[in-house]
């Protein structure tokens, strides 16, 4: 078995490129993680490929600039970095104590001692507070309860609020279950995008302005899922001084700098990195999968080609392959329903392209399938049904409602994690990780089911 694995690894080599973990390999040959060890250590002594510490395992010899990269960088640091990453990612509340010692060790894979020692810095350079034996993310400056949170979702020409999604929906219940932690009243006003502009209308239609707010305006929260021109949207709250923060769904590049009139302003990415692609990619790798197929009739967007790199960069340290099977006319299944002119005729020009994907002898070959996201997942399993085809390995996105009555593995996006995160923000606008980084990717997860 030794042997056999030791070939295996030789035929998928990449100069420079990395492996996966030994678990993953050994789950991957169904063989012992000792044996895969010593098959690994086999290759490094020949200097086949080279083991860098609490980094991974990388084919060729070591590059000198690596090693002396490594060595100056303390493990401590290694994992303070890993440790502020999810801190700002939105893994731990932000206005909570973080898990004790023994609990964070488990989870960054060190000692308690370390991890007791990397508390004690992050708390002396301001990124975390001691209480006691606890450790917490720094608390807002002033409390600021009883004031008025403003929300600003879509709406139509009649000031009626746009829930077209279950992410809409589930952000907006994330909101008002915040806001009632903290004691904020909450005020949703919609935003009406049209050709050449915008407005923000209230609940009869009547146009608004921050002046409008009754109490006193504590913060913004803004969601841009769906909007066109989300730079317009933020221009209309000119006049409010409060931090605003922002669900963003837009390429980073084009987040604004300052927000309108100075105010203090941050980003939230919920979905538009290459992260889920990675993890989807990562999960089918471990499962054993060579290659796979990415189906997407959405692929006129940044947030569609992201998780197409994702799953490439995950398959690529094994030699495996992606195939793309993807339409580039549609940004949006939102964008299909407005062109299509209603629901039942975007659902037919989708299973006309989707059909198109699974008419193509190629993809029926290919044993595993990730989809760009749940809406299209349906339409292929109907598909499927119809022509008695054999379900393959289905991935997807977004973790809706039909993911789990129809039984195929989606990934969810931390809807509640950025939520807080934006909370954290209008408490806290000074915070140091929006400084660094404008707009903060959160973390989400592979749900399995199938």
């Amino acid at each position: 078995m030794r042997d056999t694995i030791r070939q295996a690894l030789m035929e998928r080599r990449e100069e420079g490129g990395a492996l996966p973990s030994i678990r993953d390999l050994a789950r991957l040959f169904g063989a012992s993680p000792q044996t895969v060890h010593k098959a690994v250590g086999d290759l490094a002594g020949e200097g086949v490929l080279h083991v860098i510490p609490r980094k991974g395992v990388f084919w060729g010899p070591r590059p000198e600039s690596t090693q002396e990269r490594i060595f100056r960088v303390p493990v401590r640091q290694d994992v303070r970095e890993r440790l502020l990453a999810d801190l700002r990612q939105g893994v731990f509340h932000p206005h909570r104590e973080l898990p004790s010692r023994k609990e964070l060790a488990r989870i960054y894979g060190t000692s308690a001692r370390k991890i007791g020692s990397i508390l004690d810095q992050c708390a002396g350079t301001g990124d975390l507070v001691r209480r006691g034996r606890c450790f917490l993310p720094p608390p807002p400056l002033v409390r600021l309860s009883q004031g008025v949170l403003l929300v600003v979702v879509r709406c139509d020409a009649a000031g009626r609020i746009l829930l077209e999604s279950e992410r809409e929906v589930d952000f907006l219940k994330s909101v008002r279950r915040e806001a009632l932690e903290h004691d904020l009243r909450v005020l949703v006003v919609g935003y009406h995008e049209r050709p050449g502009g915008g407005a923000l209308l209230d609940p009869r239609g009547a146009p608004f302005s921050v002046k409008h707010v009754p109490g006193v305006l504590v913060g913004c929260i803004v969601s841009t899922w769906l909007v066109l021109r989300p730079r317009v949207l933020l221009s209309s709250l000119r006049g409010a001084s409060v931090p605003i923060a922002v669900w963003w769904e837009h390429p980073r590049a084009e987040f604004p700098t300052r927000g309108p009139g100075g105010a203090p302003i941050a980003g939230f990415d919920l979905s538009f990195g290459k992260s889920p692609g990675l993890a989807v990619g990562r999960r089918l790798v471990a499962e054993g999968f060579r290659e796979a197929a990415y189906l997407s009739p959405y692929h006129d967007n940044d947030w569609s080609r992201a998780r197409l790199l994702g799953l490439r960069e995950a398959f690529r340290p094994m030699g495996g392959e992606i195939h793309e099977y993807v339409d580039e006319r549609f940004q949006s299944h939102w964008q299909l329903e407005q062109e299509s002119g209603s629901i039942a005729g975007a659902r037919r020009r989708l299973r006309r392209i989707l059909a198109g994907f699974l008419a193509d002898p190629g993809l029926g070959r290919i044993p595993a399938w990730v989809v760009v996201n749940d809406i299209a997942t349906v339409e292929i399993l109907d598909l499927l049904r119809e022509s008695g085809r054999d379900r393959p390995r289905l991935v997807s996105f977004d973790s809706a409602s039909a993911s789990e009555s129809l039984r195929f593995d989606s990934f969810e996006f931390h809807t509640d994690g950025m939520v807080r995160r934006m909370f954290h923000h209008v408490f806290h606008p000074d915070d140091r990780a929006t400084a660094r980084e404008p707009v903060l990717e959160m973390v989400g997860r592979l749900v399995l089911r199938s």
